[in-house]
């Protein structure tokens, strides 16, 4: 049996009882909770060492990016004019900024990882009346493949998670200006920018189960390719190879075999169809968040054939998913049925610590055996 090295599954243990006490004990929103788990977070995450798959690739970027492209290069891809420069702007005026600075590759994991989690979790709890189960569900796993594996795109889905207060006010001016930074950082991004209108979209139980079966039913015929060239420069080779090093199917449950993870979207679908409506009655803005998430369904299946969009491209929606909406039905149902799914979903991440440690765990370096921080390394 794996396990993960015991910063991480000290984590894991803190955010379950912690999730425990807000659901049975407390039943209200403690902030002390969230504060803590991310402070744990970033200091394992910003100041690891050759921990996450992609993380010898951003070491290498991050002289090169200094060295060989100028600040001319940065404004151009800034403005969106040709530049030889294929990594987005942002992520690579911070690297240069920082290295310009005197300052370790380090730096950038810490200052990536701390915006990260600050927009989500300050996200997470604006938005969810059980804000710790809602961190729980990003932890495990999305926490080691976006923060601590592939940091620009987990900076991206940051920023598009921190635009729903945008779009929960309506201000197109404010969401578009979120857009155009999270692209900064990554360019799957753009995959967002229908959110702001998706949310409008009149759903029931009934259009969620027609949708995903429609997804589904033309899974197999790759529609996705009417869009040309576009959806493939949405592709990043630059580090994806360091990715695919440590994804395999069993955990994402892409065309190759059928894995966990389609096991895990079929209850959450069950959930979606069968919770709607109490739902609806009692989280504000959930249909919003059940909107962005049955988008993020949809993606998925639609993408299915192709490994890498199929993880990619739905990034930001699936956090609404699994993050926002699962969470916001096990607030909204009776008693007996919160204590059964909550119940059910300790279950899933439980189940997810060991699978994750078993395979991605042990190629990320994330195992007790592997894990390294600056903090305390020799």
């Amino acid at each position: 049996m794996v396990f993960l090295h015991p910063v991480y599954t000290a984590i894991f243990l803190f955010l379950m009882v912690s999730s425990y006490l807000e659901v049975y004990v407390l039943k209200k929103k403690t902030p002390i909770f969230l504060f803590v788990a991310a402070a744990m977070l970033v200091l394992v995450g910003g100041f690891r060492y050759f921990v996450g798959a992609d993380y010898p690739i951003y070491k290498n970027l991050f002289t090169g990016f200094s060295l060989y492209t100028t600040y001319h290069d940065v404004l151009d891809k800034a403005l969106f004019r040709h530049t030889s420069e294929q990594i987005e702007w942002i992520f690579v005026l911070l690297n240069k900024l920082i290295f310009n600075a005197g300052l370790p590759f380090y730096t950038v994991t810490f200052v990536m990882i701390l915006l990260s989690v600050s927009l989500k979790f300050t996200t997470i709890y604006q938005n969810l009346a059980l804000p710790v189960l809602g961190a729980f569900m990003y932890y495990m796993p999305l926490y080691f493949f976006e923060d601590s594996g592939q940091i620009r795109q987990g900076m991206g889905v940051a920023i598009c998670v921190f635009s729903f207060r945008y779009i929960k006010t309506r201000n197109l001016k404010m969401f578009l200006l979120m857009m155009y930074l999270a692209l900064g950082f990554h360019k799957t991004s753009i995959v967002f920018l229908p959110a702001y209108w998706i949310v409008k979209i009149p759903m029931n139980s009934y259009r969620i189960l027609l949708v995903i079966v429609i997804a589904i039913l033309l899974s197999p015929f790759e529609t996705y390719k009417v869009f040309g060239t576009f959806i493939d420069t949405l592709a990043t080779q630059d580090v994806s190879d360091g990715f695919m090093g440590y994804v395999e199917d069993s955990q994402f449950g892409q065309s190759v075999a059928f894995g966990l993870s389609d096991i895990v979207k079929i209850i959450f679908i069950y959930m979606l169809v069968a919770y709607d409506k109490p739902a609806c009655k009692k989280i504000p803005y959930y249909e919003y968040m059940r909107n962005l998430a049955v988008f993020g369904l949809f993606l998925f299946y639609i993408f299915r054939e192709n490994r890498i969009f199929a993880i990619r491209l739905p990034g930001a929606y699936m956090f609404f998913m699994s993050v926002f909406v699962m969470p916001s039905i096990v607030f909204a149902v009776k008693e007996s049925v919160k204590k059964f799914l909550h119940s059910g979903l300790m279950l899933y991440l439980f189940l997810m610590y060991f699978n994750f440690s078993r395979v991605n765990g042990i190629g990320g370096n994330f195992t007790t055996d592997k894990y390294q921080n600056i903090l305390w390394k020799k």
